[in-house]
C-alpha cells in the first residue's frame, strides 16, 4: 500500500491518490484526512471532480500550487463560495428538452451534441455566441439579454443547459488573428507539432510563455464553440490559477503547448475581470488543421 503522505514537484503537491483518474478517492476518510493537514488551518474540503477546493479560516501563504492531488487547488474563507466552473441561470421545467437520444456526460467528443444544439436555436430564432461544455452540464451564451425564455431547452443531451448573456463575458476585442499570415520558419515548425484537442480529455495540464525565458503551466479544463463573426470556431480553456490575472498576461497568439511538446492551441484571450477571470481562451489546433493553416478576423 501506498505511504499516504504528500510530495512537492515544480509547484504540484503529488499525493499518493489522483483524483483526475479516481474522483472516488476524495471521499476515503484517509485521503480526506491526508488533504485536511497540507494547509494549516483548514476546516472544509470539497470538489467536484474539476476543482479541489479549501475553505480556510486563514488563507495560506502563496504562492499557491498549481495542482493537489491532480486538481487545481480552490482557496476561499466562505463555506458557500462556489468553485471557479462557470453556471449560469436555469429556466422552467416546463421548456422541456433537445438531442434526447443522446448521453451528454462526459463526453470525449461532443460536437454531435453542439451541432443540435446550433441548429436549434437557429430554428426557434434565438442568437447565441457560444456553447461551453462543462461535462455533466452546458452553458449557452445569449446573444440578446431579452429573449423568449420559454423557448430556451432546459435540457440538451440529458443534460442540464445553463444560460448566460453575451455582456457578461467581458470578452477582449482582439486584433487579426496574425497566425493567418504567419511566414517565419518557427511559426511554420509550430504547425508541424499541432495536435487535436478534439476528441482529448480534459484535465491535463499545459504550458504557456511567460516571458521570453519562462513557461507557465494552465489546466486544460473546457472546450467550447464559440462564434467568430459567422463562423464557430472551436475553442480550448485553460484554467491558470486563482489570482492568476493579477500576475500574468498570456501574449495573444502564443502557442499552448502539452507535456509532450505538440501544439494543443493558441492564445486569444484572458479576461481580467468578469465570469472568466483567470482563464484563458484559445483557438483550438483542430482549427489551423482543418483550416490548413488559416483561420480569419480571430
Amino acid at each position: 500500500m501506498a505511504s499516504h503522505s504528500a510530495t512537492a514537484a515544480s509547484g504540484h503537491i503529488i499525493l499518493p491518490f489522483d483524483l483526475r483518474v479516481n474522483p472516488d478517492a476524495f471521499h476515503e476518510p484517509e485521503n480526506l484526512k491526508l488533504l485536511q493537514s497540507i494547509f494549516p488551518r483548514n476546516y472544509g474540503l470539497s470538489s467536484d471532480g474539476m476543482f479541489l477546493c479549501f475553505v480556510q479560516a486563514e488563507m495560506p501563504p502563496k504562492p499557491w500550487p498549481k495542482s493537489v492531488a491532480g486538481l487545481p487547488p480552490y482557496f476561499t474563507l466562505d463555506l458557500l463560495e462556489r468553485m471557479p466552473g462557470l453556471i449560469g441561470n436555469i429556466v422552467p421545467i416546463g421548456n422541456g428538452s433537445i438531442a434526447s437520444d443522446l448521453n451528454g456526460r462526459d463526453m470525449v467528443d461532443w460536437e454531435p451534441l453542439f451541432v443540435i444544439v446550433r441548429n436549434h436555436f437557429r430554428e426557434i430564432g434565438i442568437s447565441i455566441t457560444e456553447v461551453m461544455y462543462w461535462r455533466d452540464y452546458l452553458v449557452v451564451i445569449l446573444q440578446h439579454r431579452i429573449v423568449l425564455r420559454t423557448k430556451l431547452p432546459r435540457e440538451a443531451g440529458n443534460i442540464r443547459v445553463f444560460y448566460r448573456c453575451e455582456d457578461e463575458m467581458e470578452r477582449l476585442s482582439t486584433p487579426q488573428s496574425r497566425c493567418e499570415t504567419d511566414t517565419r520558419p518557427e511559426y511554420q515548425v509550430l504547425l508541424q507539432r499541432l495536435t487535436h484537442a478534439k476528441g482529448r480529455r480534459t484535465g491535463d495540464f499545459v504550458f504557456l510563455v511567460a516571458s521570453d525565458t519562462d513557461l507557465t503551466e494552465g489546466s486544460f479544463k473546457v472546450t467550447s464553440f464559440q462564434r467568430v463573426e459567422e463562423q464557430w470556431v472551436f475553442t480550448i480553456w485553460l484554467y491558470m490559477g486563482q489570482d492568476s490575472t493579477d500576475a500574468y498576461s498570456p501574449p495573444y497568439g502564443s502557442a499552448i503547448w502539452t507535456a509532450d511538446g505538440d501544439v494543443l492551441g493558441f492564445v486569444r484571450y484572458a479576461p481580467r475581470v468578469g465570469l472568466m477571470k483567470d482563464w484563458c481562451a484559445g483557438i483550438a489546433a483542430d482549427e489551423f488543421i482543418d483550416r490548413g493553416g488559416l483561420l480569419h478576423n480571430c
